[in-house]
């Protein structure tokens, strides 16, 4: 890992370290909330209610908490990365809108399905949003993700097309889209195992893992084929990079275990495994990016080093997320111990 330049302040670091946990932390918590609603586009006839009932108790209790790692990200960005924040937020402001439109419409139709005293016809339509906001929104996090990649960021000049519209509407971000929703229904479909006690329910979503762990392969290789299209030998960058390649070696040595852990019905051992393989997968592309956050359209990239805030800012931001996750974290453990402990009908194993 490259040295801190001269200068530079130890606490980015720190605010270095808290980004990439609180993206991991929003793909392997918010992300399995969100699979659990794509999961629901291929429930069938059979036993819908009871899916149903057990995917509103696995969320009901935390998938608002989810969103504090969404949040945290946003704020590190702004204040400890401000040129990235407007960057990002200036040339990608359409598919983040979109995302958060997403985010809003998952939540609000969840809220009134889950609480709703009256259950009538209007659930159809809220169950309507939940599932298709459920894909919608972790497309345009992949979209925003890759947009950030192969360098068509800053071209407002040359037409409003170009500036704010081709960055993202191309192979890379799209097929980086399809990958995230492949993933994050595989994250719930091996999560929500463990989460009922009747065998038949179990086998169910063990057949949408397969199936998802499949589709998340398939649109894996497709990420490849779609950066080669779009200028970037992202191949050519794992292979030089020994992190990466011992990663995305250890993602694809773990996937044979998850098969075996759902056929076996390891319970907490298939959830452990899988939230293992989806850290070494975003720990490949971490390594591949570092240090750079965003390839700007004219060369001049930005990475930790040279966007970040002045050393002042730096050091209020790595102590406040220091004393932060001191106080939150603990919270937050005993907050998914209590509703997850209490885990109406869960079938743990």
């Amino acid at each position: 890992m490259p040295e801190i330049p001269a200068g530079g302040s130890a606490m980015l670091w720190v605010v270095i370290l808290f980004l990439g946990l609180s993206l991991l932390l929003y793909c392997l918590l918010a992300g399995a909330d969100f699979g659990a609603g794509i999961l629901e586009i291929f429930m069938g006839r059979d036993h819908r209610r009871t899916q149903r009932e057990i995917i509103d108790r696995a969320l009901g209790p935390v998938w608002e908490a989810n969103h504090m790692w969404l949040i945290l990200m946003v704020v590190i960005l702004f204040m400890g990365f401000p040129l990235v924040y407007s960057k990002v937020s200036t040339y990608l402001h359409l598919p983040l809108t979109a995302m958060l439109m997403g985010i809003i419409a998952r939540g609000c139709s969840f809220t009134f399905r889950h609480y709703d005293a009256v259950k009538g016809r209007s659930q159809r339509l809220y169950t309507l949003f939940f599932i298709y906001s459920s894909v919608w929104t972790p497309f345009w996090l992949g979209v925003v993700t890759g947009a950030l990649v192969p360098g068509g960021v800053g071209l407002s000049r040359a037409g409003y097309l170009e500036g704010y519209v081709w960055p993202w509407l191309r192979p890379f971000p799209l097929a980086l889209g399809a990958f995230t929703v492949s993933l994050f229904a595989f994250l719930a479909a091996v999560y929500l195992i463990g989460e009922s006690r009747e065998k038949i329910i179990r086998e169910r979503f063990a057949r949408r893992a397969y199936l998802s762990s499949a589709a998340a392969m398939v649109s894996g290789g497709l990420v490849f084929w779609a950066a080669q299209k779009d200028g970037v030998d992202l191949a050519a960058r794992f292979m030089g990079s020994p992190a990466s390649l011992a990663c995305v070696a250890g993602a694809t040595l773990i996937m044979p275990l998850i098969w075996l852990g759902l056929a076996r019905e390891w319970g907490w051992a298939s959830r452990v495994l899988a939230g293992a393989q989806v850290t070494l997968i975003l720990a490949a592309w971490f390594a591949v990016q570092f240090p750079t956050l965003v390839k700007m359209a004219d060369g001049h990239d930005l990475t930790f080093f040279n966007a970040h805030a002045p050393e002042a800012t730096l050091d209020q931001l790595g102590i406040a997320l220091l004393a932060g996750s001191a106080l939150v974290l603990p919270s937050l453990f005993f907050l998914f111990s209590v509703f997850k402990s209490e885990g109406a009908g869960s079938g743990e194993q």
